[in-house]
């Protein structure tokens, strides 16, 4: 099994084994952060607060700022016509021309590609809603991050529209 899962840096495995991490993920950063996108970044979830390594800075989000953690999945379908030069082969063997046209005519393919991010929305410091996407397609920890956010108390209070 280890031949297919990478060796950790010590330094995060150092950080990822910290006594109060509750979940610990090393995933691609999309948007959110000032770090070029792509970047991996390293999620720590504590009890009270996110921290989140990327690019070299140390971001620390409290967990009363954070209105929501989860993820979301994209799904897209396209078709595409496709013909076959080796179906017109086999059929021009076979039939003639007819078989030709008959076994190279266009046919319909599709392509369905999925896309999942994990998402944390937050109050920014200007009390401007705010958000962090990360790239969790290949990370199914992420769901643990869900499901301890979704399990979390929270705290009545005054919202205006």
């Amino acid at each position: 099994m280890s031949l297919f899962k990478p060796k950790m840096d010590p330094a995060i495995k150092a950080k990822a084994e910290r006594p109060g991490v509750l979940v610990f993920v090393s995933v691609p950063c999309v948007s959110g952060l000032p770090v070029p996108e792509k970047t991996m970044a390293q999620v720590y979830y504590f009890e009270d607060h996110l921290e989140i390594d990327a690019g070299g800075t140390e971001y620390n989000l409290t967990l009363e700022k954070v209105q929501e953690i989860a993820i979301q999945t994209h799904v897209e379908q396209q078709t595409q016509a496709v013909s076959s030069v080796g179906g017109a082969m086999l059929g021009a063997a076979i039939a003639g021309p007819i078989g030709a046209a008959v076994g190279g005519r266009a046919k319909e393919k599709k392509i369905q590609s999925t896309t999942s991010f994990l998402v944390v929305s937050y109050t920014g410091k200007d009390g401007a809603p705010a958000y962090i996407a990360f790239d969790a397609l290949y990370t199914p920890k992420c769901a643990d991050i869900v499901k301890l956010f979704q399990k979390r108390p929270r705290q009545a209070g005054k919202i205006e529209l």
